[in-house]
């Protein structure tokens, strides 16, 4: 059963990148998901408010099992469909569905954060985007690690690195952006260019 957070990141991230590039697979969902929970924390959201743990997958990359329980619901009730091997489509059942989950107050806050995520693919390609998050600190923390590892608790120092990271950011760019998007950019483009602090156990 789905949460109903993860099913609404699942339908909103998908319908985004279905009307761009066509299709969507789990792994860019799971990777919009989290690029997504990033952005609510440097907003001055909390892991518990985003309520979607995400794990050090086998791959080095962040894993959601709400994700993945809630992208099995949806097929399973037709709201999106496998048009190739690991690949999907939104139907009309699942645009019906996501517009409903959008209207909820409880989760209609999500919606800035997902967008804006989904967003940023019109400004960097996808390959420099997934780079960038590799060397963020708490998945970056988590390289070496040949275990499941859980990402973002609060007593793991790369989070509070994370946070620090944020903080400086946001001071560098106070009051120079109106919405989210720029200030995700010039995040995603530091960690490319190793201009922010990294983390390294």
């Amino acid at each position: 059963m789905g949460k109903p957070e993860s099913i609404l990141d699942t339908l909103l991230i998908g319908s985004k990148l279905q009307s761009r590039i066509g299709d969507f697979s789990l792994s860019e969902i799971q990777f919009f998901a989290y690029l997504s929970c990033l952005l609510s924390l440097y907003d001055g959201r909390t892991v518990s408010e985003w309520n979607c743990a995400f794990i050090k997958s086998n791959l080095g990359s962040p894993y959601s099992s709400d994700i993945q329980s809630s992208l099995d619901l949806l097929i399973s009730n037709g709201s999106i469909v496998e048009t190739d091997q690991d690949f999907y489509q939104i139907t009309e059942k699942g645009i019906r569905n996501l517009n409903f989950f959008k209207t909820q107050t409880q989760l209609s806050w999500r919606c800035s954060y997902l967008e804006t995520a989904c967003k940023s693919l019109s400004v960097l390609p996808y390959g420099v985007i997934k780079e960038a998050l590799t060397k963020e600190p708490v998945v970056f923390s988590a390289r070496n690690s040949h275990i499941s590892k859980s990402l973002l608790e609060s007593s793991n120092p790369a989070t509070e690195a994370l946070h620090i990271q944020f903080a400086s950011l946001k001071t560098a760019l106070e009051g120079q952006y109106k919405s989210l998007i720029g200030p995700a950019i010039v995040w995603i483009e530091s960690l490319n260019s190793n201009h922010l602090l990294r983390y390294d156990n």
